[in-house]
């Protein structure tokens, strides 16, 4: 009996959820006059993170779609000569539906505070709630999990450049949120920073 393998297209399956979930929550903020993409403070290092974050995106999507639709690309693409990993897929596919799940709960929690960036007008409200009370950054946690589990997918020369563009971007990104958001809600933001990691414990 032949091993029981995670579905080819489950990586660009988990992608596309979490991208309608983004792409339908910005058209819900446009249509409440909320802008919910910006990167207009400090733009001339934002704009570093948002070229990072739109090729990190677009690395990870062409992974998962070559490796759903013409996986005999791959080996073009730097992939190992080793056989398919069964145990390695399910690793894989366990680091992709988590981090999906994680994401998308985590732009639940945010509700109308879903940001993507630091608009012109700022953040939303201070979110502390749902996975906001183990980790001040849910989404990034989850999209970096995504990230890994794609490259263990399809280990190619093009996810693996996706890992260090998006551990940039987020580096770069979260510092800047974490200024405005410590200018606009002081002691309160402190307290939260204090008790809460950035990441995931004991990454604080």
């Amino acid at each position: 009996m032949s091993d029981v393998v995670p579905p080819q297209w489950l990586p660009a399956g988990a992608l596309g959820l979490v991208l309608l979930s983004s792409v339908a929550r910005g058209l819900i903020s446009r249509a409440t006059g909320v802008q919910s993409y910006g990167f207009g403070f400090k733009p001339e290092i934002q704009q570093i993170a948002e070229r990072f974050w739109k090729l990190a995106v677009a690395l990870v999507a062409a992974s998962a779609v070559i490796a759903w639709l013409a996986p005999h690309w791959e080996p073009a693409l730097g992939r190992p000569g080793w056989p398919y990993s069964t145990p390695q897929q399910w690793v894989a596919a366990c680091a992709l539906i988590v981090g999906m799940l994680i994401v998308l709960a985590g732009q639940q929690s945010m509700g109308a505070s879903w940001r993507v960036g630091v608009p012109d007008d700022g953040p939303g409200d201070l979110v502390m709630r749902g996975l906001f009370c183990f980790s001040r950054n849910p989404v990034f946690v989850g999209m970096f999990a995504m990230t890994l589990g794609m490259f263990l997918w399809s280990p190619t020369l093009l996810s693996a450049a996706t890992v260090p563009l998006a551990a940039a971007m987020m580096a770069v990104q979260v510092r800047i949120e974490e200024e405005v958001l410590a200018a606009k809600y002081g002691e309160t933001y402190r307290a939260y920073v204090a008790k809460t990691p950035r990441w995931v414990w004991p990454l604080k």
